[in-house]
């Protein structure tokens, strides 16, 4: 007997390695998709396999190779026909051991007609480098392409963005914890715009130069509606220049009062005597910089508060999915933006606050959304609680999911921001 359970402990320690070696095979696979696309169609594959030796291994993420430094380009077709022409710029002495800060920049002057026209953001300089107006700390740069077919506020240029950042954490070693979004002129106003719609990737957000005001103008074409909440969570540093010939400090002074009644973060920078350019940033460029070194993102903050107009996408914040949207009984709630921009389609909204396993939430028009659960913020030991508009509507233990773990992670392509289960809470 004794002979018999040695054979028999030696036989499932053979079959444990032989599966560890194939997780860590198809891990591998995964981790080599060139698209979340990709990524996520092996996620199923996962089911099997131990969650927690799966979790450890997506935070540990890629074995970065070299790469090339220096700049060059991303291009793709876009639906309008032209390629966007997105610039890439890595330092020479980039170390694939080492995380790196991102920052995306976006330029001005995007009702220009073709993304070929040189960007007012980036100059032609010496020694056939382009030059950056605003060149900052050692760090990698993107700057995106953007011209009157594909604005900062269209849905196309998102995708755009999200894929050429996508395709860099595939190939460098970038900290998901810090990038950040910075733009000029209309790429100020574009900040804006991805900080209302596509919060996910920013640790915070720089708008130079920039207004609000540009997307409550029908004419501007924005795609969705925005709904000022949604920067609550936003670190926003903003500058504007006194003698602005389009966006004055005057102008933008209610903006910022607005924005702090709502409890934004928000960091006015103003400068005395300035005009539309960025004559200020040897001055500016110390503080800037701080501001972003002191605000990572945090992948799962305690508190959110997200609002949209639809379902199929612009419906997520971090954890918060807002999934199905009704008509309540009453328009009537203290879940308001306070009336800066309009709005003309039904939208919901979910305010949450999370404190420990417990999860408390107020909501408008909101028939049902789904809270991810990442083993960072919750304890899977034991229960989960949820209550919505003051009524107790879950209270029970959630498993951790392996295929969830790797569908997120596929989507998300973050070692900092995985998700062991998924919730759906129906509104009543």
């Amino acid at each position: 007997m004794k002979v018999l359970a040695i054979v028999l402990a030696a036989s499932f320690a053979l079959t444990a390695a032989v599966n560890q070696n194939a997780a860590d095979a198809q891990v591998e696979t995964f981790l080599a998709a060139e698209s979340p696309a990709d990524a996520e169609a092996m996620a199923e594959q996962f089911a099997p396999y131990e969650f927690d030796v799966l979790y450890k291994r997506m935070q540990q993420g890629r074995t970065y190779l070299d790469e090339k430094r220096g700049e060059y380009s991303l291009r793709w077709k876009s639906k309008s026909g032209p390629f966007f022409n997105n610039i890439v710029d890595v330092p020479a002495d980039y170390d694939p051991a080492h995380k790196w800060r991102l920052r995306v920049q976006l330029h001005g002057g995007v009702a220009r007609p073709s993304p070929n026209a040189q960007p007012p953001g980036r100059q032609p300089a010496a020694g056939g480098r382009t030059a950056n107006r605003i060149e900052g700390e050692k760090q990698i740069y993107l700057h995106p392409s953007g011209w009157m077919q594909a604005q900062w506020w269209d849905e196309e240029q998102v995708d755009n963005i999200l894929r050429a950042v996508d395709t860099l954490k595939r190939k460098y070693n970038i900290d998901e914890t810090k990038i950040y979004l910075t733009g000029i002129s209309d790429g100020g106003t574009g900040v804006y715009y991805l900080a209302l719609k596509e919060p996910n990737l920013w640790s915070s957000y720089l708008p130079l130069n920039g207004s609000l005001a540009v997307l409550r103008n029908p004419a501007n074409g924005a795609d969705g509606e925005m709904h000022g909440n949604n920067l609550v969570t936003a670190p926003l540093y903003v500058v504007n220049g006194e003698n602005d010939q389009l966006y004055p400090v005057a102008q933008v002074e209610p903006h910022m009062a607005w924005l702090k009644r709502m409890g934004v973060n928000v960091t006015f920078r103003p400068q005395a005597g300035a005009q539309h350019n960025t004559a200020w940033w040897p001055t500016e460029r110390a503080p800037f910089e701080a501001f972003v070194r002191d605000h990572p993102r945090v992948a799962h903050p305690a508190l959110l508060s997200w609002e949209t107009e639809r379902v199929d996408r612009f419906n997520r914040n971090r954890w918060l999915i807002i999934n199905e949207l009704r008509a309540d009984r009453s328009r009537e709630s203290d879940l308001t933006d306070l009336g800066f921009f309009q709005h003309t389609r039904r939208s919901g909204r979910v305010d949450i606050r999370r404190n420990g396993n417990r999860f408390d939430a107020l909501t408008r028009d909101v028939r049902a959304f789904t809270l991810l659960l990442s083993p960072d913020a919750i304890d899977f030991s034991k229960p989960v609680t949820v209550t919505v508009n003051g009524r107790p509507l879950f209270s029970s233990a959630v498993k951790k999911d392996p295929a969830t773990l790797m569908r997120w992670a596929a989507r998300d392509n973050d070692r900092t921001m995985l998700y062991g289960a998924e919730l759906k809470i129906v509104v009543p």
